[in-house]
């Protein structure tokens, strides 16, 4: 049951969490795109507590915001997803993240 509760970040007690089901991304023939297009990296994260207690926004959406946050004009594509999960002292805190890196193109 800990392995279980561990791995989806969730609280016994309350959990208010979102986590990734999905995400599509812009393809680089949908973008215009240059060589120099910049390489960006965003991270979202749920957090725990005890596993009692669970909260965050782990989505896509929110890493994929945080990615583009300097390029507000920017679309990403070439989109890579990946989770980062890390617990410490068994359970007493948790967190795991929503890792998106992708490059900055325009419409």
């Amino acid at each position: 049951m800990l392995a279980a509760v561990s791995l989806c970040g969730c609280g016994i007690l309350y959990t208010n969490i979102r986590s990734p089901l999905a995400y599509r991304s812009a393809a680089p023939s949908e973008v215009k795109t240059t060589p120099t297009d910049p390489s960006v990296t965003g991270e979202a994260c749920n957090k725990s507590l005890l596993f009692l207690v669970a909260w965050g926004d782990g989505g896509y959406g929110v890493a994929a915001a945080n990615a583009l946050k300097d390029h507000s004009d920017g679309v990403l594509y070439d989109v890579k997803c990946d989770v980062k999960v890390r617990l410490f002292l068994l359970g007493l805190y948790t967190k795991v993240c929503t890792l998106v890196s992708g490059k900055v193109g325009h419409l």
